[in-house]
């Protein structure tokens, strides 16, 4: 006879796993109709928590420390907060640690914050493609979990992803605008040290050819990504005498931001002769003019299941889905 899981109680019920840790644990954000229909569940089932009650048993902190790579990047806004209310409803505390997109620093602050005995981590951000902490981060699973934002690490004992499917969420919004028929040719700008940016390179690619547009190497302008490396790449870019009508897709919105700054200032007619899809639906892409297209990675809600993910696994849960696919939509303004 199979074992009745957290999940299918959960699935019984119609609730999430975090709804069941809150349940089990006395939580008081949980309404009384939920509750009662989870302890009635628990009761037909005769389902036993032992692994939270060896959780609870355990010496926390409740403090976890969150790794974002770069503070000027509105991504990790979004995602900080989202992590941070949900950390607040079961009272734990984060501790915020800085990368600036070294590997190096990386390591040194997951071994300071393990000695100062922070419960686990939350690792926020795309991973690059060199990735020399992976086989640390598995290692350090083994002790505590460690929940990836937006990456992916496989292995590992309590090593867990959260993210958006970003080639398959990149291709579904790059044939939904192809379709269309209007384009010429469809140019990338990014930083290909990140897994990221391969990943949507690849989309591209599938994507043109889906479409009979020709894709290589030229199609493709090197960008790390900022504002300020956006308007730089699409002034060289303008030098190239690119084919027009085109889709000029950028990985991520503060590319594309940078990018149709340039465009404007050329005087250029968008998207007319260039239209421009960003990636992640960042505030202020809804504020610029025109305002872009994007596509909506749903940043804080990532963070907020990261954090959930986070209490289950420290509450003794043996989560058994190791990634979790979130949801994505592609925002359609007047930039395309």
């Amino acid at each position: 006879m199979e074992t009745y899981t957290i999940y299918d109680l959960a699935r019984d019920c119609g609730v999430s796993v975090a709804t069941i840790s809150r349940v089990i644990n006395g939580s008081a954000a949980v309404s009384a109709k939920t509750r009662e229909k989870v302890q009635q569940a628990i009761k037909a089932h005769n389902f036993t928590p032992n692994a939270f009650a060896r959780g609870m048993n355990k010496m926390s902190t409740s403090i976890i420390a969150v790794f974002i790579s770069d503070i000027a990047n509105p991504f990790f806004a979004d995602t900080v907060k989202g992590i941070e209310e949900a950390c607040r409803k079961y009272d734990y505390r984060i501790i915020l640690c800085i990368t600036n997109n070294d590997m190096e620093q990386e390591r040194r602050e997951l071994e300071l914050m393990e000695q100062k005995q922070v419960d686990g981590f939350i690792i926020c951000g795309s991973r690059p493609v060199n990735d020399t902490n992976a086989n640390y981060l598995r290692e350090v699973s083994a002790r505590h979990p460690v929940i990836m934002v937006n990456s992916r690490i496989d292995g590992g004992e309590k090593l867990y992803s959260v993210l958006v499917d970003e080639k398959k969420a990149a291709k579904e919004a790059l044939c939904t605008l192809l379709s269309q028929g209007r384009y010429k040719r469809l140019y990338v700008f990014g930083d290909r040290v990140w897994q990221a940016t391969l990943q949507k390179i690849a989309a591209a690619e599938e994507a043109a050819q889906r479409y009979n547009l020709p894709f290589d190497s030229s199609c493709i302008f090197e960008c790390p990504q900022t504002l300020a490396s956006g308007t730089l790449a699409a002034e060289h870019f303008l030098q190239t005498k690119p084919v027009q009508p085109c889709l000029v897709f950028c990985v991520s919105d503060q590319i594309a931001i940078g990018v149709l700054k340039t465009f404007c200032e050329q005087q250029l007619s968008i998207p007319e002769q260039f239209a421009i899809l960003g990636f992640s639906d960042l505030t202020l892409c809804s504020l610029v003019t025109p305002a872009l297209t994007t596509v909506n990675q749903h940043m804080k809600s990532l963070g907020e299941q990261a954090a959930n993910l986070f209490i289950s696994c420290q509450n003794g849960v043996v989560l058994e889905q190791k990634v979790i696919y979130a949801e994505y939509a592609l925002v359609e303004r007047e930039t395309t």
